[in-house]
């Protein structure tokens, strides 16, 4: 009777998984599915924040064909796969949650380390370093084509009107050869309005990215992103020594000189209004 009864139960367990099994074959699984759509929210937050680098169609479809590459499927098969799933938007919806679940959750891995909160109150002091992330970092090819170190900054009061920002690391293993270089993009948001600034890494050595506010507006946040979308196949990119100065608006140590080892230095200012 006890065998029995496990039978049954061993079929009940088949019948149930091929109920829910219900994509058909030549539709993208709901497991590879999910894989797809996290890489392809990757890859239009690559393009959409980086429109300088992909102005036309075809340079935005490279991106996505990326993806496709990486998943082994086309694009008229994802496309027909949305198709299909867009008829039935409750396996659809069940796919899209479980991929925004991981995407939050890599977000967080992708500093390698949960950032360490500050202690103190530094919203006015000069010359510190704001950054509690990890001080390294790697890109490694096993990630795919799509790379991306993300931090953000909200302190608990906001940082003094004015301040700058300098964003520093050393860098290696960037290849001259690569066909998009690796680039930082730093935002500060000061109430209806975000200041930004970007730069990019040609090549391995010393950088510094300055990024300076609005002088009458406290800053509430500071954020952004080291974008890598096309990493070396035989190596890793390496990132060490990774700091945040803030410096208080008309700071003597910021216009100090810069050290010698300084590879690229960028100052760009591009002011943002916020709807």
């Amino acid at each position: 009777m006890t065998n029995k009864l496990r039978i049954y139960g061993i079929l009940t367990l088949i019948c149930v998984a091929a109920s829910c099994s219900r994509v058909p074959k030549h539709i993208i699984s709901e497991k590879e599915m999910r894989t797809v759509l996290y890489d392809m929210q990757i890859a239009e937050a690559i393009v959409e924040t980086n429109n300088e680098s992909y102005r036309t169609g075809d340079e935005r479809q490279t991106v996505y064909d990326a993806v496709f590459a990486k998943h082994h499927i086309t694009q008229a098969e994802y496309d027909s796969s949305l198709m299909w799933y867009g008829e039935h938007m409750d396996i659809y919806m069940r796919i899209y949650r479980m991929t925004l679940k991981d995407v939050n959750e890599n977000i967080a891995l992708l500093g390698d380390i949960k950032p360490n909160p500050l202690s103190g109150d530094i919203s006015a002091k000069d010359s510190v370093d704001v950054w509690v992330y990890s001080r390294h970092h790697s890109f490694r090819p096993e990630r795919g084509t799509l790379n991306m170190l993300t931090f953000d900054i909200s302190p608990q009061k906001p940082y003094s009107s004015g301040s700058s920002y300098v964003f520093a690391f050393s860098v290696w293993g960037v290849s001259a050869d690569m066909k998009h270089k690796p680039r930082i993009h730093i935002n500060a948001v000061q109430a209806d309005t975000v200041i930004s600034v970007s730069n990019e890494i040609t090549g391995d050595g010393y950088y510094e990215t300055i990024l300076r506010t609005v002088a009458t507006k406290q800053v509430k946040r500071v954020y952004g992103y080291i974008l890598m979308n096309a990493p070396t196949a035989s190596g890793r990119i390496y990132m060490d020594d990774m700091k945040l100065m803030k410096y208080n608006y008309g700071s003597k140590a910021l216009t100090a000189p810069q050290p010698d080892t300084a590879t690229s230095v960028s100052d760009t200012l591009d002011v943002k209004i916020e709807h």
